[in-house]
């Protein structure tokens, strides 16, 4: 049975006892990219360090800026122990490049697809999509979002200032066992993480902002709203 979560992040200038800045990853933006899935360790809870799967980093991967009709060249490094894939969740790319369960990444080995970007401005997210694996890469960490602009979208008065008033917002829930490790394949995962944040808190500026919200759990549904029934 599907559990329904409640998302209470505090978007408020206030400092709350116990919680903590949101992660805000990294961009990289252009026509080449460079994506090494490695596998690391953070501390999440205090004691033992957490064993994690991320893009460029620990946990997670830098959001990735593309521009509509641009070519992108794209190298995902795997130096994990599996082999696993790559998929651009949401965008319209050749099949051969989808990074679906047939695409497959050994360890120690570079995949290179290369694509024009088709899509109209808007937020997609990329991940691995290997069959039986995808719980388990996902859920260590990798995973990261994709924004794409387009000249139809930049003559619009909106925030898109990124992590001043355009903030990428990762949702996904997590198990951990009592060694302070990442439970796969789990119907315990009651850890509700943002931006692999703990008890998150983002401090906004008294302005408009965008908030581009992802779902990146394997099975959850999340109910967003305010503590005080305030409509978007």
């Amino acid at each position: 049975m599907k559990r329904i979560f409640m998302l209470i992040l505090w978007l408020t200038p206030g400092v709350l006892a116990a919680q903590n800045p949101v992660f805000i990853p990294d961009t990289l933006s252009g026509n080449e990219f460079n994506l090494l899935l490695g596998e690391h360790e953070m501390q999440i809870y205090s004691g033992t360090a957490t064993q994690t799967m991320g893009v460029n980093g620990p946990i997670l991967g830098p959001t990735l800026i593309f521009q509509q009709g641009d070519q992108v060249d794209i190298h995902v490094i795997n130096q994990l122990v599996d082999s696993t894939t790559m998929h651009w969740h949401g965008m319209h790319v050749p099949p051969a490049d989808d990074g679906g369960p047939h695409t497959v990444i050994p360890p120690n080995t570079t995949w290179n697809p290369v694509f024009t970007v088709m899509d109209k401005a808007g937020t997609y997210w990329y991940h691995p999509h290997l069959h039986t694996k995808t719980d388990k890469h996902v859920s260590k960490g990798i995973a990261g979002m994709i924004i794409v602009k387009d000249t139809e979208e930049a003559i619009l008065e909106l925030p898109r200032t990124y992590g001043i008033d355009d903030y990428p917002l990762v949702i996904q829930t997590r198990d951990f066992n009592d060694e302070n490790q990442i439970v796969v394949h789990s119907n315990s995962d009651d850890v509700l993480m943002v931006n692999a944040t703990l008890d998150p808190m983002l401090t906004l500026p008294a302005q408009v902002v965008r908030l581009r919200l992802l779902n990146g759990s394997s099975q959850r549904v999340f109910n967003l709203g305010f503590n005080n029934n305030e409509a978007f």
